[in-house]
């Protein structure tokens, strides 16, 4: 069984006392860690899919690497439209630079692969994987058909029904839905962006976001809309039979 822990939209600030929308998040994040520190410290991978430091300044990734220890190993990490890609791309472990400048990574099993996607348009808030990167992922799924997949990328691919966050998704989700749908093996994706969870089909495979770390949305709101709960975290568990599960967890204990 192989465990993976998904973190998104954590938020951070190199000054830890700073707030977002009147909620201060380096403690959101520490608590996070503190509960996956308890429950399961044995994960395999624990996968950031994007906007750790809203400030987007290398210092907050020093403290974010700081935080994580002894576990910056098993970390992988992919931008959102918050993030500094150089400055992860130089920082942490296992990321791969790829076509048109953008970033990735691949964890290859007996049983499956986890591959990690670029969705940043520089200076934009919405996303876009570009032809590029979508070629290329064409390359590794046909080079890799008998592993199951799952994919992280930072924007969802599918509508999440809150007009304001359906303009800034996933821009060529149609492209991308035409290339998996060649690609069964892709059963899963797992992306961050909107700050709430969702479940949608999508081809093949079926996406979930992740609340997030840091302030929480509302879902199906014509405008942003905080939700006050507490920070959330995803755990993926796959079985070699392709067998698989996903469950949230919430951290209402501050460190």
């Amino acid at each position: 069984m192989h465990r993976i822990v998904q973190l998104t939209d954590c938020h951070l600030f190199t000054e830890k006392a700073t707030a977002l929308r009147e909620i201060v998040t380096w403690p959101r994040f520490q608590s996070v860690l503190q509960h996956l520190r308890q429950q399961f410290p044995d994960f395999d991978l624990l996968v950031l899919t994007g906007d750790i430091a809203h400030d987007e300044a290398a210092a907050t990734y020093d403290a974010v690497i700081a935080e994580l220890g002894d576990w910056i190993g098993k970390v992988r990490v992919i931008p959102g439209n918050h993030d500094n890609r150089a400055a992860i791309a130089n920082r942490f472990p296992g990321v791969q630079p790829l076509c048109s400048d953008r970033i990735h990574f691949v964890e290859q099993w007996s049983d499956w692969q986890i591959i990690g996607l670029d969705s940043q348009l520089s200076g934009q808030v919405a996303g876009s994987l570009g032809s590029d990167q979508i070629q290329w992922l064409k390359e590794r799924l046909t080079a890799s058909r008998s592993l199951r997949t799952l994919l992280f990328l930072h924007h969802p691919p599918v509508p999440v029904h809150s007009p304001w966050l359906d303009k800034i998704g996933l821009q060529d989700a149609a492209e991308l839905k035409l290339l998996l749908n060649e690609f069964p093996q892709v059963q899963l994706i797992g992306c961050g962006h909107v700050h709430h969870e969702i479940v949608a089909s999508f081809g093949h495979a079926t996406v979930f976001s992740t609340p997030a770390v840091g302030p929480k949305f509302r879902p199906r709101t014509e405008q942003l809309v905080i939700d006050l709960g507490p920070p959330e975290y995803r755990l993926w568990e796959l079985a070699p039979n392709g067998s698989w599960t996903t469950q949230l967890f919430q951290c209402t204990s501050q460190p």
